[in-house]
């Protein structure tokens, strides 16, 4: 999991400054290195790393420590505020109609947690329904298809190389379900042919009703 490799990235550099000896300008900069590597290795947007490692670096050499707290724990502290600040705080997905598309990265689980998901709607007395439109990863369709059926959820997809087509007529399709899930093809950075495709989506979607977009890391908590 893309989360899971990254949240073993950030502990390791976060380790340097818990067992390490004086906190000072040197300890943190390594530190600042290590997660900058960590979130760059994970495709976050360069200016937003530098942003979030200014912040860190000018908090845990200016401010002072509040009483009780060493200076290691405020340092640790000071980057746990500025990830949340970045990343965002988890909310439950709201029990209205709507339509989401799935965004994230190739190798990040999102079709396992597409299922999930709509389980979750399942499970709150909506009617969801699942769209396949990940159409370059092979095993997609069927894998998505497996986990609906096992699921009872209602799903649709094709066997072509036309995912906005599918998300067209999947749509039509569905139209009588509460929450429509579409589950777009992974992307490993900025691809420009797949951020294309992905914006082509939204404006089908937002024809219809504007969609919600589900960042992984919101969805993985629920």
């Amino acid at each position: 999991m893309v989360l899971d490799k990254l949240g073993d990235s950030l502990q390791s550099a976060i380790k340097k400054i818990a067992g390490g000896g004086r906190v000072d300008k040197h300890a943190v900069d390594e530190m600042i290195k290590e997660i900058q590597r960590a979130l760059l290795q994970s495709d976050v947007n360069v200016k937003q790393v530098m942003e979030l490692s200014k912040r860190i670096r000018e908090r845990a050499l200016d401010e002072k420590p509040p009483g009780g707290m060493g200076a290691r724990e405020h340092v640790i502290r000071i980057v746990y505020d500025e990830l949340l600040h970045l990343i965002g705080v988890s909310a439950p997905p709201m029990l209205v109609t709507q339509t989401i598309m799935m965004v994230g990265l190739q190798g990040g689980g999102k079709t396992t947690t597409t299922a999930k998901l709509a389980r979750y709607f399942q499970r709150k007395g909506l009617k969801p329904a699942v769209i396949c439109a990940d159409t370059d990863r092979p095993g997609a369709y069927d894998q998505l298809k497996m986990l609906c059926d096992r699921l009872n959820i209602a799903f649709y997809g094709e066997r072509t190389d036309d995912p906005i087509g599918i998300v067209e007529r999947g749509l039509e399709k569905i139209s009588t379900y509460d929450v429509k899930i579409i589950d777009t093809a992974g992307r490993h950075s900025l691809e420009h042919d797949l951020i294309a495709q992905m914006e082509a989506i939204h404006a089908i979607t937002a024809q219809r009703r504007r969609p919600f977009f589900r960042r992984m890391q919101d969805v993985q908590r629920t």
